[in-house]
């Protein structure tokens, strides 16, 4: 679709998104998505065939943007401490952006059909991995503790992830002092 009809696309994408985090996926009918964007039901056909539909690009896009980045980040130059440092401020400037999105994605891969939740574990793993590389770099570098790279890894992916859950643009604190606090408390962490 081009033009208007790709802008419209794009508000029903945002507005099933914010649905589905308000009021999960699997009980955000076809019916509340059309209410909320003023349309009847029968019209959304015209974009999708079903709700799996809104959800399957929301996942690739998640994705593909996250691992791209993460692999950019990983390949650069610097330290394993200021990629590490890139890597974990561009995680949180994602989920910042996107909260809606990345809960959604944190939430309702359960309710993806068998293979795509193969593909999106696939693509978790592969992250996973990147990032335990990047911290791996840092120990053997001697910029790191000893720690164990993995769980490392793990550790702040969870801190993380867990930021698309309770963040809120209205909050007390603006999405800089949230990525500083987590870069200070994660690297910290992990200096020698």
């Amino acid at each position: 679709m081009a033009g208007r009809g790709q802008g419209r696309y794009e508000e029903l994408l945002e507005t099933a998104l914010r649905l589905f985090r308000e009021k999960g996926y699997r009980t955000t009918s076809m019916q509340d998505i059309a209410d909320a964007l003023g349309l009847r039901k029968a019209s959304l056909y015209h974009y999708i065939r079903s709700k799996e539909d809104l959800l399957v690009p929301a996942y690739q896009y998640t994705i593909d943007a996250h691992v791209r980045r993460l692999e950019e980040i990983a390949q650069g130059s610097g330290s394993a401490r200021e990629r590490l440092r890139q890597a974990i401020a561009s995680h949180l400037a994602a989920i910042i952006q996107h909260a809606d999105l990345f809960a959604l994605y944190l939430r309702e891969v359960e309710s993806l059909p068998e293979h795509l939740r193969q593909a999106v574990r696939a693509a978790n793993r592969a992250y996973r991995v990147r990032l335990t590389d990047l911290i791996r770099q840092g120990v053997e570098a001697g910029e790191f503790k000893a720690v164990d790279p993995a769980v490392a890894a793990l550790l702040i992916l969870g801190a993380c992830n867990w930021l698309s859950q309770w963040y809120a643009a209205t909050g007390r604190m603006s999405p800089q002092e949230i990525t500083e606090l987590f870069l200070e408390v994660l690297l910290n962490g992990l200096s020698k």
